[in-house]
This record gives structure tokens, sequence and C-alpha cells, in this order.
């Protein structure tokens, strides 16, 4: 361990001290020293010079602490930068000792920017001060410390450049620009389900959601600069959902789903009695059976969007659901001639999300169902007899062809008429917002 310095001149004044006393010894037995064989008054002369020595070093030494502890007890400048705030933060720290706390205490801060006659002060004691400076250039700052122990100096402070950002409203939202690289951080839906995106370094998007928009978007560039990017995006429009289409003519509309399983006999009843059927295909089932899905649509068969793989759209984020319904509606059209404008959502499952999809898909008209027919027999909303302007719900699966008879009978019965159905079936119908459970 290194000594200090007030023990370092502590030790030399005790050295001195032990020389002196050596010396004195030997003059003790010299003869005529003014000891016993020597004159007494050589003695008086060279005791005073020895004390006067000793006091002297003393005071030095005292001297030498009093130094070092005012030295430890001055406070010392801490300084640093925010980019994101674009301020400068400086700091007053209390140096150590006893009497660093009412030096700390009884200082304070004054601080004045290059250029600029505002001054910003720290009331004493409070050791802290946050000036402004501007992004982009070099500023010098200017501080000193009033106080018991006095400190000025000058800081040089450089900035990056302002970030600065352009907005551009696109089809799907908004296409946001920087002016500098910007930090990827995972962002959440800014508005329901407004997803962020950040295509290339310096852009990001921010998609429609089916509700509207208006909040505030804060970006930070990849060197600290933050900038707020006020948002405001109107609501996705929606494609309007039906469960029942109009009476006129006591029309009703025959709808079969899925089409893993192609029915022979009900491709018959259509080439035979010219009955209009919608078949609302799931893209990867109508794939497998495209030779029947042509005769079908020739025979008179209306071809619908039933999404590309059946899953629960409500479930799904927004874009995936419109991938959903694009990639249906996208192979449909390529392998039967032409896209279609009316979808289902699987198990009826919907909502505006799913609604919003579809109308970002491409889609015109959402089409539940108000009455089922299965093997188990005619099921309708309120459990009573088929009406003018019912939808009724099949599926394609082993025994269709049966379902079909038994329904067609009922119709009959009923002195209703098997209608096609088109986005045109929905003229002067309120949409609706129930659909029944199914597949």
């Amino acid at each position: 361990m290194r000594p200090s310095r007030q023990n370092v001149r502590l030790w030399g004044v005790v050295r001195g001290y032990a020389q002196l006393r050596a010396v004195s010894r030997r003059w003790r037995h010299t003869p005529g020293s003014g000891y016993p064989g020597g004159p007494r008054d050589r003695r008086l002369p060279f005791l005073a010079a020895a004390g006067a020595l000793v006091g002297v070093g003393l005071i030095v030494a005292w001297m030498g602490q009093r130094a070092d502890a005012a030295a430890r007890a001055k406070p010392g400048i801490t300084w640093s930068v925010s980019a994101a705030s674009n301020k400068v933060t400086i700091r007053l720290t209390p140096g150590s000792g006893p009497s660093a706390g009412h030096i700390a205490a009884s200082s304070r801060i004054v601080i004045s920017e290059s250029g600029r006659k505002h001054k910003w002060r720290a009331a004493p004691g409070r050791g802290m001060v946050r000036v402004p400076v501007p992004p982009g250039r070099r500023t010098q700052v200017f501080l000193q410390v009033q106080g018991p122990e006095p400190i000025t100096k000058t800081l040089t402070v450089t900035l990056p450049p302002r970030l600065v950002t352009t907005v551009h409203h696109t089809a799907h939202g908004l296409l946001i620009r920087a002016s500098s690289p910007l930090r990827r951080q995972p962002l959440e839906p800014l508005c329901g389900t407004d997803q962020i995106g950040f295509p290339a370094p310096t852009e990001v998007t921010v998609t429609k959601s089916p509700e509207a928009c208006r909040a505030g978007l804060r970006l930070t560039a990849k060197d600290g600069e933050r900038a707020t990017v006020h948002v405001a995006l109107p609501a996705l429009p929606e494609v309007p959902f039906y469960a029942f289409a109009s009476p006129a003519g006591r029309a009703i509309y025959i709808t079969v789903d899925d089409g893993w399983t192609p029915s022979p006999q009900v491709l018959v009843t259509m080439e035979r009695t010219h009955l209009p059927v919608t078949a609302f295909l799931i893209g990867r089932a109508a794939q497998r059976n495209l030779v029947y899905w042509r005769a079908f649509t020739e025979a008179g068969g209306t071809i619908a969007d039933h999404t590309a793989s059946h899953p629960d759209l409500t479930k799904l984020s927004l874009s995936q659901a419109t991938s959903q319904w694009a990639q249906a509606r996208l192979a449909l059209g390529r392998s039967l001639g032409k896209a279609p404008d009316m979808g289902r959502p699987p198990h009826g499952a919907f909502d505006p999300a799913v609604a919003a999809a579809a109308y970002r898909a491409g889609l015109k008209t959402l089409v539940g169902w108000s009455a089922t027919a299965t093997s188990a027999g005619i099921h309708t909303w309120n459990g009573k007899r088929l009406e003018p302007g019912e939808i009724v719900l099949l599926h394609w699966v082993p025994g269709l062809g049966q379902q079909m008879t038994k329904l067609l009978a009922a119709i009959h019965a009923r002195h209703l008429h098997p209608m096609p159905l088109t986005p045109a079936s929905f003229a002067g119908i309120a949409p609706y917002r129930r659909s029944l459970q199914g597949d």
C-alpha cells in the first residue's frame, strides 16, 4: 500500500527530529560542547533551532492534511447525453470526507449554451440539471459550479441528426419512411388489429383494421433519435354478411359446403332438372376433383369461396384470415375460370375482422344460412317449416344425394322455388350478424 502524502510529511518530521537527537548525543561527549566538559551557552541555540524545526514540520504536515481533505471534499461533475430526448444531463457528485456533504449542499450548477443567453440553474443542493441541445450539430455547453468550491468547465456535445418521417397512404394502410435506419423493436397492434411491420431498414407499415385508428406511433432510430408519427386510419371496409336472401317469387337457395366427396347423383339431378346449387368449396378439396367441378359449373352450378384450409377465421390474425380467403379465391378462379364473389366462413365463425379480411381478399358478399339439411332431417333457425328466402346448408358427404332428394320434396311441398344464389340475391336484405353453427 502506498503511503499518503500527510504520512510522508509526518515521517519526514520525525526523521529530522531523530537526526537532531543523534547529533545532540554526539555533542554531549565532545569537549567544549556545553555539556560536562564544554561551554553551556552553545546548547541553547541548538535546542531552539531543533524546536523550531519540529514546529515548522508539524505545521506543514497539518496544512498538508487540510489541503488533502479539501481536495477530497471538492465535488465532481458527471454528464450524459440522451439522443432520445435531445438533452444533456449534468450531475454534481459530492466528494468524500466530513465536509463533502455541506459543500455539495451549498453548491449550485449554472449552465449556458453557446450562442444562447438563456441559462439553466439548479437549486442549491439539487445537484442535477437537464439542458436541451439541438440534434445534428456540435454544441458547447459552459458549466459553472457556484459555492464553496467553484468549478468552471466547457463540455462539447454532438447529437445525431433529427429523425424525420414522411407518411404515405396506401390501399392497405400507411407506409412511413424515416430519414435514418430504425430499430425493429416488437410492437403491439396500434389500434385493434392494426399490424405494424418493418419491410425495410427505413420503412414502417401500418395496416388498416376493422376499427378506426387515431394514435401516436413512436419510432426509434438506431442512433437513438426518436420521432412520434400521428396515425389516422379509417376502419377497413367490411363485406356484408347475410343469413337470408330475397324471398321474391317464393325463392329458396341451396348451398353445399366443403367439396371433399363430390356427388355424381347431385350432378345428374342438376343436369336433368337445371337445379341451381351453390358450392362453397375448400381450396384444397377442389383441387382434388377439378374434372367434377368443371362439370358442376357447366351444369349451372355456382362456385363460392370456403377458404383454403377451413380454419376458424376468428382465431387468426387479419393477415392470416385474408390469406385464407385470397388463396382459395385465386386457386378457384385459376382452375375453374372465374374467381368467386361470395364466401362462407368455416364453422359459421364470423366477426368484423373476418368480414374485413374478406374485403381485402376481393370478396363482395359473405353468406351464412338459416336452415340445415342432414341425414337426420331439415332444421330451420326458428324450428318451423321452410320459408321463402331461406338459405339451406348441406355438405359434400356420402349420402348427399339422398339428403338432396328429401330436401327437394320438402321444398316442393311448400311450393318454394330453388333459385341461383348471387350477390344480387341480397338486394334489399339487411346484413345479418348471426349464423347457425356448422361445418
